[in-house]
């Protein structure tokens, strides 16, 4: 295919080529140029600056000043040549014209053009772009995949940790530091996390991320001691660690202003419904064929999800073009060389989190949900189930997944009411369902009462709390016009206060049923959550 160079210096020396035999140029597209890659949607919201907007007021504001922008002879409406121009120059200006996703006439047609009258009138414009950035994502469906996988691996080993634990006769309180030592290392790791996503890419981190934690699961078959175990933990936690982070600033990368809730629901639907069939699963596995060899299986599966995520995933970093460029040679400084810079972007993240109200208040929610209700599924659930409530492995399992389910059915409308009805009418009914779910686990009904009560509550609270503390965080670093790089780190220390919460709810719930019981220790998580949950409900009604 023979091209004119495209503009700029980047496109010129690296996107084409001399011909020899024709004397013209050899045009080698960047594969970002393809819709498969980066969807005509996303690439046309960004490029307007349209896609990090989530206030309609302020949406419906910058959709009227870029009207205008597009409309170079100011009479009101948008011909096709204002339309080329625009994907010339913006939309597609480093690409040649056999790689766009559509022509100029396909697309004044998709913003409200017609036969009869060849123009775009700003009502259709705006109307149009409401709807492209109410789009989700299709990039979203093989990351809720990969999610998926991932999930049903971590699923069937849920309720294998309880009797490994009492295979090694660990006492409960070691039993809440085992649970604690995946967040822990996610916490060490995040800074060595989100700088390798940003540097390397999304989409590297996920793949061998998978790897390592495939290592760990097929590790845990050989496992003899605590201290093997306590090694295999930390294997395991640096492989999800690393995928989670990849799987996360992907979607973080690929959601709009308006989808910030709804981007992270598919994956959740999906994980849920993971969790609805892998705990059967593997309560069943291990009835039927022994601890163990269920960990060699979920090792092989979690490489042969590396293996199909090398494949289906797309990278979505946008890398600058200059760093691609034949004409820049120079290396990347050393990693010591980089720690101050690094170091200063910590604490501007820090900064950014305290003195963002709204972020603050949640991040705040976040970690006391997670030091209580989210550590107390882990370390308390279980041993409740076993212990008083009668149930063995596969009850166990059962129970769990019959969560996971609830979740799974609740995921997609939580998120939209989330994105439509703004974040507290999801994040305060999340709060409150979920104290339910811990007080009724502490009451001591009888078991055929207290079982559907704790699982739908505990599900449902679950389901509207967890997709709203990401999408705050999004929030906020639209607000802050945060890059690519500054979303990345927000959504990992978002993560890095969850894993804080969860190792101090893990350790202390580890202490508490060793000390007085499963039901005493959730009537202790279910006071401190309530407490948190008035105090954070009456900030974010104040304001």
């Amino acid at each position: 295919d023979h091209c004119l160079p495209p503009p700029g210096d980047f496109c010129a020396s690296s996107a084409c080529r001399s011909a020899p035999s024709s004397g013209g140029r050899v045009c080698k597209v960047d594969p970002a140029c393809w819709d498969h890659i980066v969807p005509f949607e996303a690439r046309f919201l960004e490029e307007l600056g349209l896609n990090k907007l989530s206030q309609p007021s302020e949406f419906e504001g910058a959709v009227a000043k870029v009207f205008e922008e597009i409309d170079r002879n100011s009479d009101g409406a948008i011909d096709r040549h204002d339309l080329e121009k625009l994907m010339r120059t913006r939309v597609y200006v480093c690409c040649p014209a056999h790689a766009w996703a559509m022509t100029p006439d396909q697309l004044m047609e998709r913003l409200g053009a017609t036969r009869q009258k060849w123009q775009i009138q700003q009502e259709d414009f705006a109307t149009a772009m409401e709807k492209m950035a109410d789009t989700l994502d299709r990039r979203v469906w093989p990351i809720a995949t990969s999610q998926f996988f991932s999930a049903l691996m971590f699923a069937v080993n849920q309720p294998l940790m309880p009797l490994l634990v009492k295979e090694l006769g660990i006492n409960m309180t070691q039993f809440g530091g085992m649970v604690a030592i995946m967040p822990l290392v996610r916490i060490g790791l995040a800074m060595p996390s989100t700088y390798l996503v940003n540097t390397y890419g999304r989409k590297p981190l996920t793949v061998e991320g998978q790897l390592v934690a495939a290592v760990g699961f097929g590790l845990s078959a050989f496992i003899t001691s605590p201290l093997q175990l306590v090694l295999t933990r930390i294997t395991v936690g640096a492989g999800t660690s690393f995928a989670g982070v990849g799987q996360q600033t992907m979607l973080g990368d690929i959601a709009s202003g308006r989808t910030r809730s709804r981007v992270f629901g598919p994956g959740q639907m999906r994980s849920s419904a993971a969790f609805a069939l892998g705990p059967t699963l593997g309560g069943w596995l291990a009835a039927s064929c022994g601890v163990q060899n269920v960990y060699l299986l979920i090792g092989a599966g979690m490489a042969l999800v590396s293996l199909r995520n090398r494949c289906a995933l797309t990278e979505t970093l946008r890398f600058k073009k200059h760093e691609s460029s034949s004409t820049e040679t120079s290396s990347s400084p050393p990693v010591l060389e980089q720690l101050p810079s690094v170091i200063k972007a910590l604490e501007d993240t820090i900064n950014f989190f305290w003195k963002d109200k709204v972020l603050r208040d949640v991040t705040i929610a976040n970690f006391g949900l997670n030091a209580t209700a989210i550590s107390s599924k882990f370390v308390l659930l279980p041993m409740l189930a076993l212990d008083h409530w009668g149930l063995g492995p596969l009850q166990l399992g059962m129970m769990l997944g019959v969560m996971s389910l609830i979740q799974c059915a609740t995921a997609r409308p939580a998120a939209y009411v989330a994105d439509i009805y703004g974040r507290d009418m999801a994040l305060i009914p999340g709060l409150i369902l979920t104290n339910m779910a811990l007080a009724s686990a502490a009451s001591g009904l009888p078991t055929e009462t207290v079982i559907p009560i704790v699982c739908s509550t505990w599900a449902l609270g679950s389901s509207f709390f967890g997709l709203v503390p990401a999408a705050v965080t999004l929030d906020a670093c639209g607000r802050h016009k945060m890059d690519q790089e500054g979303r990345a780190r927000a959504l990992s220390m978002t993560r890095v206060l969850s894993d804080v919460g969860m190792v101090v709810g893990c350790v202390t719930a580890g202490l508490l049923l060793h000390s007085g019981g499963a039901q005493s220790a959730f009537c202790v998580q279910a006071s401190l959550l309530a407490a948190l949950t008035t105090g954070v409900t009456a900030s974010l009604l104040r304001r």
